[in-house]
């Protein structure tokens, strides 16, 4: 509906699920909650992503001479984001992911991105070292906050790329299917062995929310799609930044004590 990666409320509500486990029966160390919560979030992304980039290639619209180099460096530096947030204190990490939804919510009352005016076919040439911080800020940032990395992608596509905005969401969609597997993928490996962990966990991959998940979020993607035609952008807008900013206000003063005492 608003062209915003699922991750972002998909976290808080994984974050919800273990927090409740008498009423949720999901059963988790504290200390694994953001790990479980964020692994889980980029499974569920890597199928609707999928879905989304098969639709925009039939119609010849990825820009693949930018998803490639992006997405390729996305999916090294994922990996290195998984490494981070397994070291992080889960306290601290869920204080970070409640940042990010604060300075997401507070964007969202900015001036919508308008990208390029006439809308060039073809991006212009990034130079090696452009592509290079790039990919890396999406795949770290998707991998360490549990996100699909696109609300990095799309101000990069738009600023740094020039990118017409026809084809910034399959672009961006496009390295998001780079990034987020790679990031899943590193979760199972760095939570396999780890004890404590619920059943039908793969590592930190919580199969059997990923899988109740799945369903409805593709299913209700294209009636999202309906209600953003149908609706006021600005007004869905104006109230998608609200819940984020009081989530993450919520993430930040719940867990800030504590990760201020695990960093002291």
């Amino acid at each position: 509906m608003l062209g915003i990666g699922g991750g972002l409320l998909m976290v808080p509500f994984l974050y919800l699920l273990m927090d409740g486990p008498s009423w949720s029966g999901v059963i988790v160390p504290v200390e694994h909650h953001a790990a479980l919560a964020h692994a889980t979030s980029l499974a569920v992304i890597v199928p609707t992503a999928l879905s989304g980039l098969r639709a925009f290639h039939r119609e010849g619209m990825v820009s693949w001479t930018l998803v490639l180099p992006l997405g390729g460096i996305a999916a090294f530096s994922a990996l290195v984001g998984v490494q981070v947030a397994v070291a992080l204190p889960s306290p601290l990490l869920k204080t970070l992911f409640g940042v990010f939804l604060v300075l997401m919510g507070g964007r969202l009352f900015l001036p919508q991105d308008r990208g390029s005016a006439g809308g060039a076919p073809a991006a212009r040439r990034m130079r090696w070292w452009v592509v290079l911080v790039a990919g890396a800020l999406v795949g770290f940032l998707s991998a360490l906050l549990g996100v699909g990395g696109g609300v990095v992608a799309v101000p990069i596509l738009i600023h740094w790329a020039g990118l017409d905005l026809h084809r910034v969401v399959p672009a961006s969609i496009g390295i998001i299917l780079f990034a987020a597997p790679a990031g899943a993928l590193g979760y199972v490996i760095a939570g396999s062995g780890t004890e404590g962990l619920p059943a039908g966990a793969i590592g930190f991959v919580h199969l059997p929310a990923a899988l109740a998940m799945l369903p409805g979020a593709i299913l209700m993607a294209p009636m999202g799609a309906r209600w953003n035609r149908r609706m006021k952008v600005a007004t869905l807008r104006v109230l998608f930044a609200l819940l984020l900013l009081l989530v993450g206000v919520r993430l930040v003063w719940e867990n800030g004590p504590q990760a201020v005492g695990a960093l002291g």
